[in-house]
């Protein structure tokens, strides 16, 4: 539900209008000619609910009310997109016009779009961009919804994530059954009782800023005004900058969970620029194991762990595409023994009697 992701999200609307920017045919006066429905800025579309009697009717709508074109040839297309970073708002650049390379009638929207984010734990980053709506004429009913979607009519706005998202999470586990400590924190086993905490975590080096270049070019080369239809955009992020580091938690992160299910997280769900992750991106984080036993001895040790993402089964962040690491880590409950010996026996030497 496209609720639980925004409130509002932005629209550009280009008007082909019968008489004015096509003929009575409904072919095109010149390749020039549109007009900005909405304006060149746009419009803030917004989720409205009304209650009346009881009964709830939510609806998507601009900032004030637009009413259809009436002529038969007349058709808007539309470009939606919500974008959220850092904190602000970000917002793509919608460049429209005719390209003529494509042939007649064949107009093109370009959606150019930047992004820049290297923090840790923060979720506040989100861009998403929906499928071009072209030579819309009315609303229509719409059942490609998930379940309890309580909107259906309307001109249809599908939404696709433009980042990946990365999230770390860990638990303990021990050869022996493990579970809360007494203390907070911490796990035990009955005979040990481990804290353990993470320290300096970080993914690194990972690309921080890009830009996202898309294009979404008419899919009716005859025919006026056509059937109206959604279309996927095709392009691709490229990375900008450097590689470097990213993504670091000072910490500590303390582990207790005790299965994967209910995992801690170590760095928050968090977007990220979609890229190849390289043989050299590395989670790393100096972890601290502190051992304590009830007779009151304890001893501490500090382990800095490097692992490779490529060997975690990841070798890029797409879009739309979450990704969730799990550090499992195993406190030592390899008890001490001990295997006593003697070098050799007893050499045997007799003195002669000695009488007393």
């Amino acid at each position: 539900c496209a609720a639980s992701e925004f409130t509002s999200f932005g629209c550009r609307a280009f008007l082909h209008a019968e008489g004015v920017d096509l003929n009575s045919d409904g072919t095109v006066k010149t390749t020039t000619s549109y007009q900005e429905f909405f304006g060149s800025g746009g419009e803030t579309v917004s989720q409205r609910s009304v209650t009346d009697g009881g009964t709830t009717t939510v609806t998507w709508e601009p900032s004030h009310t637009y009413y259809w074109p009436k002529g038969e040839k007349s058709f808007v297309n539309f470009v939606g997109w919500y974008g959220a970073g850092n904190g602000e708002n970000n917002a793509p650049t919608v460049s429209y016009g005719y390209n003529s390379d494509e042939g007649v009638n064949k107009y093109r929207a370009t959606l150019t779009w930047s992004f820049s984010n290297n923090s840790a734990g923060t979720s506040d980053a989100n861009l998403l961009y929906a499928d071009m709506a072209w030579r819309y004429q009315s609303n229509t009913t719409n059942t490609a919804h998930y379940t309890g979607d309580p909107v259906t009519v309307g001109v249809p706005m599908l939404f696709h994530h433009a980042l990946a998202q990365i999230n770390v999470k860990a638990y303990a586990y021990g050869t022996a059954d493990l579970s809360a400590g007494s203390t907070s924190n911490s796990v035990t086993d009955g005979t040990a009782t481990w804290t353990i905490s993470l320290n300096n975590v970080k993914i690194t080096p990972v690309y921080a800023g890009g830009t996202l270049t898309l294009t979404n070019d008419d899919p009716v080369t005859s025919g006026t005004p056509g059937t109206a239809q959604t279309k996927a955009w095709t392009g691709s992020w490229a990375v900008t900058g450097t590689a470097g580091d990213a993504f670091s938690v000072t910490g500590p992160v303390y582990v207790d969970a005790l299965s994967q299910g209910a995992a801690g997280n170590v760095i928050a769900a968090t977007c990220v620029l979609p890229q190849t992750i390289e043989n050299t991106v590395k989670l790393s984080c100096d972890m601290t194991i502190q051992t304590a036993y009830s007779a009151g001895q304890s001893n501490t040790e500090t382990i800095h762990k490097e692992i490779l993402l490529n060997t975690m089964g990841t070798t890029s962040w797409d879009m739309n595409t979450k990704y969730t690491y799990y550090l499992k880590v195993v406190p030592s409950q390899n008890a001490v023994l001990f295997d006593p010996a003697v070098s050799e026996e007893w050499a045997t030497v007799s003195s002669s009697d000695q009488e007393i």
